[in-house]
């Protein structure tokens, strides 16, 4: 039996709870929320992207600007206000650091800490890899390819 599409999402969107709810039920380890989970996905968006430069140390981020709380606010879709919320909570719970940026001072990149990308790294295993996983292990090759191609298309055109 073939689901019509709002049916599939709202399966979807009920597996992806579900595997966040899991997520929680191990006491023992620091777990992220959703909202959390995506400012942290900016974050590594701009590092990874960073990377590829060759800084000179840690604190020598270039003039690349991905990593400033307006592209964050900007990528996010959200308020600027909204943005420095949640980094502060991110900031305040060790994940992330704030560093002034040596070429606009009154403009700061967010950055990892070590428990921040470790956290962020382990959640994005558990949650995103994990159903990942299941999708290609559920669906042969070329289905897989059709179902990645496709939501990246869908993503891309409703962002």
């Amino acid at each position: 039996m073939t689901m019509d599409l709002h049916t599939s999402l709202i399966k979807l969107q009920r597996i992806l709870s579900q595997t966040w709810g899991n997520q929680v039920q191990d006491k023992q380890q620091e777990v992220l929320s959703a909202s959390e989970f995506e400012y942290l996905h900016y974050v590594h968006v701009a590092e990874s992207a960073h990377v590829h430069e060759d800084p000179i140390d840690d604190t020598d981020v270039g003039h690349d600007s991905s990593s400033h709380m307006s592209a964050i606010a900007a990528e996010m879709q959200v308020q600027k206000s909204s943005a420095s919320l949640m980094v502060n909570k991110l900031e305040k719970r060790g994940l992330i650091e704030r560093v002034t940026c040596q070429f606009d001072a009154r403009a700061q990149h967010i950055l990892f800490t070590d428990k921040g990308r470790e956290l962020y790294l382990s959640t994005e295993a558990r949650v995103y890899l994990s159903l990942a996983a299941s999708f290609k292990n559920k669906l042969d090759a070329d289905e897989y390819q059709q179902l990645e191609g496709l939501l990246s298309k869908a993503c891309s055109k409703l962002d």
